[in-house]
């Protein structure tokens, strides 16, 4: 609002410049009631604090409008409209007035659920990483996780639809850095990994995670956002983890093995076998998927993509400890690989 849309001449009438003020007035109101009317769409608006402030301004420019023209304008009235027009001028001003009691009630009061939402999204959180961390225990047993797949498929259905939009929140909020493992949105995410882990543990479960939608998108989620997670963090290792034995559960399944080449993620695991921070045991389960896709592998496509990326030379580079487990399965990669090879010309 620009003040000098309000300097006021001794050659404008009272009636133009009542009209004025008027007309500002009520775009002001205006404003204000619009403001107070969107407050419930304002408590998702990431935008909020910005908004109040905005009120704030024009709140603090109307007192500044009263303050340095209205009133310097009424103390220099001398004729004998003068009463009519300080009568008009009292009656915007407690308008005004209680426009600003509205306000800043509307301000408590958004604050106050602005609390609210935080101590229930809290809360949810809180349990949710306690039903996820307790379900997942439970699902350790195969005869758990058929009885859920045998009665409950539309609940699984659903579970999967929720792990996928749960992790991809927890990958947008964090993708600064991951929070520390104590957290329970940490926790709650930790859970709901281990949960698909188990339930792709059993063949019946890896099947039924491949062929439903659902779990065809959180695969393909788990293999696009992993690259986020590096460089490997210690506190990041658990999630890792869990992904990687997600993969190499679907990739024991004849229809997951053609996603995991349709979502490519031989770049993924060769990305992670770069990686000078990932531990022993990430590594180990990073060749473990690789021994399992590369497995009787016969399709030039598919060789021809695992070879661009991935290459045998940077395998070789890990077998350095010939007695360790990893120097094993590399050994058997690379053998694979190599056989293979005869078949990408064909």
């Amino acid at each position: 609002m620009e003040m000098s849309k309000f300097v006021i001449k001794s050659a404008i009438s009272e009636n133009e410049f009542l009209i004025s003020l008027e007309n500002t007035l009520k775009a002001i109101e205006e404003k204000l009631r619009q403001f107070v009317k969107n407050i419930p769409k304002l408590l998702t608006d990431s935008e909020l604090e910005s908004g109040l402030r905005t009120i704030e301004i024009e709140r603090e420019k109307i007192h500044d409008l009263i303050d340095s023209i209205v009133q310097p304008f009424l103390s220099n009235r001398k004729d004998n409209a003068e009463l009519g027009l300080q009568y008009k001028y009292e009656q915007m001003k407690e308008q005004l007035h209680s426009q600003t009691i509205e306000l800043e009630k509307a301000i408590k009061e958004t604050q106050s659920l602005k609390i609210q939402i935080l101590n229930q999204s809290t809360f949810c959180a809180s349990l949710g990483a306690v039903l996820g961390n307790l379900a997942w225990r439970a699902s350790r047993f195969p005869e758990i996780v058929d009885i859920w797949l045998s009665g409950l498929q539309n609940k699984v259905r659903e579970f999967l639809s929720i792990v996928s939009g749960s992790f991809v929140a927890f990958i947008s909020t964090y993708e600064t850095g991951i929070p520390p493992t104590n957290n329970v949105e940490y926790q709650f995410v930790l859970g709901l990994l281990g949960i698909v882990t188990n339930i792709s543990s059993v063949p019946k479960g890896r099947e039924f995670l491949i062929t439903n939608q659902n779990g065809k998108d959180l695969v393909e989620k788990i293999i696009k956002f992993m690259p986020n997670f590096f460089p490997v963090a210690s506190g990041t290792h658990s999630l890792i983890r869990l992904m990687l034995m997600i993969l190499y559960n679907v990739s024991m399944n004849n229809t997951g093995l053609s996603y995991l080449f349709e979502f490519r993620v031989a770049e993924v695991l060769s990305n992670c076998l770069k990686e000078d921070t990932i531990s022993e045991e990430l590594q180990l389960l990073c060749l473990r998927i690789l021994q399992s896709i590369t497995y009787d592998l016969k399709d030039p496509k598919y060789i021809e993509e695992l070879t661009t990326s991935i290459s045998i030379k940077n395998i070789k580079n890990i077998l350095a400890n010939e007695q360790s487990e990893t120097y094993s399965v590399a050994k058997e990669v690379i053998k694979q690989l190599q056989e293979s090879l005869r078949f990408r010309e064909i």
